[in-house]
């Protein structure tokens, strides 16, 4: 599933087309992404104009007025790209959004992702402050750990009310360079520490993941799509799935289990 900087990065796509009108816009009635909105109830976006757009974990608002807002998770496999007006609608492209400049396309092939509306002004308000803001604060991490003092820290970590955006590769990214086994309870941690390295790989991810892929690919943004700037060899990321991946620091054999209901990668020799 799509992190925080891919979620970033395919955000970017659509946001091209800030200031643009929505003249038509095709949608699926039948596709699960509308579960939790009606298909037909988007029609109110058109002549609408698209005015910005932010990122919170792993989802996505485009605000068109005050209070008209539509939401996007890309689920498993979802993507958004953008393409030239008179663009042709393929398979799995559930909802197009139209402007006079560009098509804006949200395809999915698995549908677990999905679209709402909101008509309030802040429909964010409550949601729990991401790891690249301030309010992630060593004071909010401390709180953290003091609520959850028996919960493995790759649990944690996967936690969208703790860590909005952070997801499989980053957890252990962050535990790897923590020097700490994915299972150890919280509690055990030192607040510190914890945050330092979830910055660390969350504004890293966003510099090489988001920042270095302006354009989308030819096929629209779709996790992986990114693979030529990952993060550098001496990030974890690039060997955690290679057979016979090795640790970037000891050049141990990386070992592999579930924990926290994911497939983890980690170090024996550097994480204990």
């Amino acid at each position: 599933m799509p992190e925080l900087a891919e979620v970033e990065l395919a955000r970017r796509q659509w946001a091209a087309c800030h200031g643009d009108t929505i003249i038509d816009l095709n949608v699926h009635n039948k596709a699960r992404i509308y579960r939790d909105c009606p298909s037909a109830a988007l029609g109110i976006l058109k002549g609408k104009i698209l005015r910005s757009s932010h990122a919170h974990g792993k989802r996505m608002l485009f605000t068109f007025a005050p209070e008209l807002h539509l939401e996007v998770h890309l689920g498993m496999s979802g993507k958004l790209s953008t393409a030239p007006p008179n663009y042709p609608e393929q398979k799995h492209d559930h909802l197009i959004l139209h402007t006079a400049k560009a098509a804006l396309i949200f395809n999915d092939y698995r549908m677990f992702g999905r679209v709402m509306l909101h008509d309030c002004a802040n429909p964010w308000a409550d949601l729990p402050p991401q790891p690249q803001d301030s309010k992630f604060s060593l004071i909010h991490v401390r709180k953290l750990i003091k609520r959850h003092p028996k919960k493995p820290l790759k649990a944690l970590l996967l936690d969208q009310n703790a860590c909005p955006g952070i997801g499989n590769w980053m957890a252990d990214e962050i535990c790897w360079r923590l020097g700490i086994h994915p299972g150890i309870a919280t509690g055990t941690l030192e607040a510190k520490k914890l945050r330092k390295e979830i910055r660390f790989v969350t504004f890293g991810s966003l510099k090489h993941v988001a920042d270095k892929n302006t354009k989308a690919s030819s096929d629209g943004f779709a996790p992986g799509s990114y693979v030529a700037n990952v993060p550098p060899k001496n990030w974890l990321f690039q060997h955690r799935w290679k057979k016979g991946g090795i640790c970037p620091k000891c050049k141990t054999a990386l070992a592999r289990d579930t924990i926290a209901s994911r497939t983890t990668a980690w170090c024996p020799n550097c994480q204990f």
